[in-house]
């Protein structure tokens, strides 16, 4: 028998193969090893030697029967596919997980080790996947309204591609063995987790007028301050009732909503006298309409409240108060001047402060949530941009408009923030569509962030001092520029998940990438580095309130998860120690805002979750030494399922 390249079998000649890879099947299909060989059966008095032929010849025959299947299969899906990449198929398909026979959606379960996701787990398992019910909240279930922890998409509404959870998605989806949103479930907080929400103050709870003041109080100074949609000479008159209170239910919306930001202002996780007021009014509005009557408290009620179910964690109750103010304001004309009208100059100035105020936080909204602006375009508004004046210098009784300072006031802030969403609404509306942005226009786009990012005076930007230490006008100065890094990371991200894929493809081989990629990738983190080290400055210098922490936790969460995802794509890169410094800077701001504060808990556990190797180490610096601790991180299906900045793809792909 010649066992060399070639096998004779039968006067044939046949090409020797490996018995490892293609297993010699004994008569009752069951392959014959090193193991069983000795007690192979014999038949009709036949030898070993004499049965190996026939055998091999059976193995060789069923194996050029099953590669013939196979060509003819390659031709067919090439002929129905045009230019598919039968290889790059393959290679994803053997990452996609097996179907589960439990009951959650298998699409939501992440791989294994280095497995790769399923590239719809991100969608829900029902139709009606997407519905959400907010209206009692318990402590393991809460969805933030800041959408950055919303893992599992199942009743949380839907959060498109540029959503702040967009990476979060993409970094537990890379094997760290948990089904999507588990995490945030089985988180333990503070207060029982059975115990809902709302129950929590006795409802007939009777409070003094002095405790109502205090709430007024804390509202106009530290809410007002950073959005002044009232004017606070004419609320508290018509409060005291020295001045007409506004007919019908309008008023006791605004009054309790005043009062339950004030609450909230002043309150922590630990108390909740907030939802007292939320609760009242709830109460009243379920018995009256709001839908058959349209004046401006009105709008400044909803607007108001949109803004405090958010901070409450009722994001999609949020976006709707906010989508009944705008049609409400449009019904209203406020996005129009009218400039024959003769209407006093206080009367004017406040409709111009709640559409802005309308505008501001319409156009945040949609791009916390990835969801369409759907504001009126710009050509469609006439209306005037709110005056930078003190607050006393415009009353009831003004005959003409105030002349404008130049220098910081309580609107500085609004309007910047407006001038800078009305230059980058229809960047957000691109981003969103399809198809997609090249690289050459997202750095194109991002030059167009910088000039928008410049628009406002002199004053305002942070390299000056003309602010002071006035908290607040602080605040409204520092939140700026991290808004902006904020739409430049948003920008620039898909590029460096697209460079991490194609990375944890290679499997730590090299891989190309082009000038345009690499910038995009550094000023990524460079901004991400630019929005840690500011909000550690802004946290040094000024007392932190309730209102500016919810604003750390928002766009520090967002930026920490830059560097984490450089260092699980390639511990072993030179600036790994760089991004590992990041992480603990980051990891220690988020820890400081963390006394009474449940989403900076959940903050803090989730980056516990995706850095454990460093958190756990004595001296994490010490990691790095062996990289492959970060094994099993990120890894999407391939860096082809990313396209070229197809942020519309990843709607279905988990990257939202």
């Amino acid at each position: 028998m010649n066992f060399g390249s070639m096998l004779s079998v039968g006067g044939n000649s046949v090409p020797k193969r490996p018995l490892r890879a293609n297993p010699v099947l004994g008569t009752d299909g069951s392959a014959i090893t090193a193991r069983n060989w000795s007690g192979l059966h014999l038949q009709e008095g036949k030898s070993k030697t004499e049965i190996l032929p026939r055998l091999m010849l059976t193995q060789y025959s069923n194996l050029t029967a099953a590669e013939e299947r196979v060509r003819e299969l390659e031709a067919v899906i090439s002929k129905l596919v045009p230019g598919i990449n039968l290889k790059s198929v393959l290679k994803s398909a053997q990452h996609v997980p097996q179907e589960s026979s439990g009951t959650e959606n298998p699409s939501l379960q992440t791989g294994s080790g280095n497995g790769i996701a399923s590239g719809v787990e991100s969608l829900p398992n029902e139709a009606n996947g997407f519905d959400w019910m907010e209206h009692e909240l318990t402590f393991d279930r809460l969805v933030d309204g800041m959408a950055a922890l919303s893992v599992n998409p199942t009743g949380a509404g839907y959060l498109g591609a540029t959503s702040s959870v967009a990476p979060l998605r993409a970094l537990l989806n890379g094997g760290q063995g948990q089904e999507s949103g588990s995490s945030f479930n089985s988180l333990q907080l503070p207060f029982g987790s059975d115990v809902p929400f709302t129950n929590r103050v006795p409802q007939n709870l009777m409070l003094s007028h002095v405790h109502e003041v205090s709430y007024i109080d804390a509202y106009f100074s530290h809410y007002h301050t950073t959005y002044p949609f009232l004017h606070e000479a004419t609320f508290r008159a018509q409060y005291n009732g020295t001045h007409p209170k506004p007919d019908g239910l309008s008023w006791f919306m605004l009054l309790n909503t005043v009062l339950a930001l004030g609450a909230w202002c002043v309150g922590n996780d630990q108390t909740s006298m907030d939802d007292y007021f939320y609760q009242k009014l709830l109460k009243v509005t379920a018995e009256s309409s709001v839908f058959e009557s349209g004046n401006l408290t009105l709008v400044q009620a909803l607007l108001l409240l949109s803004n405090y179910t958010q901070k409450r964690n009722r994001p999609n109750t949020g976006w709707n108060y906010l989508g009944l103010a705008v049609r409400t304001a449009v019904s209203l004309g406020l996005h129009k001047d009218f400039s024959a009208w003769q209407i006093t100059p206080l009367q004017r100035e406040m409709r111009r402060r709640v559409w802005w105020g309308l505008f501001i936080f319409d156009s945040g909204a949609s791009i916390t949530f990835g969801r369409p602006v759907l504001l009126p375009q710009p050509g469609l508004m006439d209306v005037s941009e709110v005056l930078n004046i003190d607050e006393e210098s415009l009353t009831a009784t003004s005959a003409a408009p105030s002349s404008e300072i130049e220098g910081p006031t309580v609107y500085t802030g609004l309007i910047a923030q407006s001038k800078f969403h009305l230059k980058t609404n229809s960047l957000h509306d691109r981003l969103i569509s399809r198809p997609g942005p090249s690289i050459q226009e997202i750095l194109e786009l991002e030059c167009e962030i910088d000039k928008c990012g410049k628009y406002p005076p002199i004053y305002f930007r942070q390299d000056s001092s003309s602010i002071g230490h006035y908290s607040a006008f602080l605040f409204s100065q520092y939140r700026f520029s991290w808004r902006v890094w904020n739409m430049k990371i948003m920008l620039l991200r898909p590029v460096l998940l697209r460079w991490s894929a194609k990375h944890k493809a290679a499997e730590g081989n090299n891989i190309t990438e082009t000038e345009e990629e690499k910038r995009c990738r550094q000023n990524c983190l460079e901004h991400a580095r630019a929005t840690i080290a500011s909000i550690s400055e802004f946290m040094s210098i000024c007392n932190d309130s309730r209102l500016s922490t919810w604003y750390i936790l928002y766009f520090l969460f967002q930026a920490a998860l830059i560097p984490i995802l450089l260092l699980m794509t390639d511990a072993s890169d030179a600036d790994a120690q760089s991004w590992l410094q990041d992480i603990l800077t980051a990891h220690g701001l988020i820890q400081r805002t963390a006394v009474d504060n449940d989403l900076a808990l959940r903050c803090l556990s989730m980056l516990n979750q995706l850095c454990s190797p460093v958190f756990d180490a004595p001296i994490p610096e010490d990691v790095l030494l062996n990289p492959e601790l970060f094994e099993g991180g990120f890894a999407p299906q391939s860096f082809d399922d990313f396209g070229l900045m197809e942020f519309g793809d990843w709607q279905g792909r988990g990257y939202q």
